[in-house]
């Protein structure tokens, strides 16, 4: 096995998972999002484990490959949270996946289909209650939902949903604003006579900031539940509570003095002030470690952190240990569980962006191993 590789720890994940119940209580169903490669995560390793907590009573996945993928692994209910296109629909059917549905037109084409295949398809109405991406609006929501209801004998009206836009800002008043409505339109649709069981909103961001108001009867947690709060914002006042589960490692597997003034990597982008020890790790941003970290961040080897330096490769990045003693085959912790500093909300700080991107961007080649 190449030496570098993500650890994946199954004690953090289950503490997330605890966590996300504690705030919302004994009742509402918990949908784990194991979309991306479960966030980067490795989807086989988080669906059996969220499968042992016996808190998870419901998957979420992106793609119809994503949904057949985990088919394999869990006979739990699986909702694809984007929309399906005519080609998708029957294999969609076959395989027990669960159907976002907002377009008058899709709904037309899964009950034929439904009908002809013989199976009931399974379908969640998605409302729009401020996103702007997907869903009906809100003021069709009950005209739709009984469209849905018609086509009975073809379908399973299961669910009905929305998305938060602003959940991971501390500024809640349009969160506010789209919970009241989607509170609303699922009222008025039960009301009417229509059946749905479930109704479902809350992200991470919802559950961690206020879980009482966006429960409803499931939860979609998806970044928490890998250790990390949505957003910087949020970061400072609820990360101690979440655990990250996963880690970044590899080995030195070179070493070698060199010069003050002498460059290093592609285009001599860092210059060594004195004398000093570099040392070469066999990982880049082909592994998905970002080649804009380029003079940016630091690694730990042996309990220390010490700086990369000079442009990430495709494939190797260098570390200077100065007069360190350093040895073939030390370990390298390039993403952390533990040090605060190299965690992967920190690294996407450093660079713009968020920790999702950080963690979804480690590419296949990387393998990943559970423990705990």
């Amino acid at each position: 096995m190449r030496p570098t590789r993500a650890l994946i720890s199954r004690g953090n994940f289950l503490h997330n998972l605890r966590s996300v119940r504690s705030r919302i209580g004994p009742k509402p169903l918990i949908m784990a999002v194991v979309k991306a490669n479960a966030y980067g995560h490795g989807l086989e390793i988080i669906a059996e484990s969220s499968i042992a907590s016996v808190e998870v009573g419901y998957f979420g996945v992106a793609t119809e490959e994503e949904g057949i993928a985990l088919r394999k692994l869990t006979t739990l209910p699986i909702l694809v949270l984007t929309t399906a296109l005519e080609d998708e629909i029957e294999a969609f059917i076959a395989n027990d996946l669960e159907f976002t549905l907002c377009d008058a037109h899709q709904l037309d084409m899964i009950a034929s289909i439904s009908s002809t295949l013989g199976k009931k398809a399974i379908v969640h109405l998605k409302v729009d209650t401020g996103m702007r991406r997907v869903g009906v609006e809100p003021t069709d929501a009950l005209q739709f939902a009984q469209s849905i209801a018609q086509h009975s004998g073809s379908i399973e009206f299961k669910g009905i949903s929305t998305h938060f836009a602003t959940s991971d800002e501390l500024d809640l008043s349009f969160f506010h604003k789209q919970a009241a409505v989607f509170s609303e339109v699922v009222g008025a649709i039960r009301r009417s006579g229509i059946e749905v069981p479930l109704s479902h909103a809350a992200n991470s961001g919802a559950i961690l900031q206020d879980p009482a108001l966006s429960a409803f009867d499931m939860v979609r947690p998806g970044i928490m539940l890998y250790g990390y709060p949505p957003s910087a914002e949020l970061d400072a006042k609820y990360a101690q509570e979440l655990k990250p589960v996963l880690e970044l490692v590899s080995s030195v597997v070179f070493t070698k003095r060199i010069k003050a003034g002498e460059g290093v990597s592609y285009n001599h982008r860092w210059h060594a002030e004195r004398e000093t020890t570099i040392c070469t790790v066999p990982a880049g941003y082909g592994d998905g470690y970002p080649r804009t970290l380029t003079n940016r961040t630091s690694a730990a080897i042996n309990g220390k952190l010490y700086p990369v330096r000079g442009t990430i490769c495709m494939d190797q990045i260098m570390i200077e240990m100065g007069n360190d003693d350093v040895h073939i085959g030390d370990e390298v912790i390039l993403i952390s569980s533990k040090i605060p500093s190299i965690n992967a909300s920190a690294i996407a700080q450093k660079i713009g962006t968020i920790p999702y991107e950080i963690l979804t961007n480690i590419t296949a080649r990387v393998p990943r191993i559970a423990h705990d």
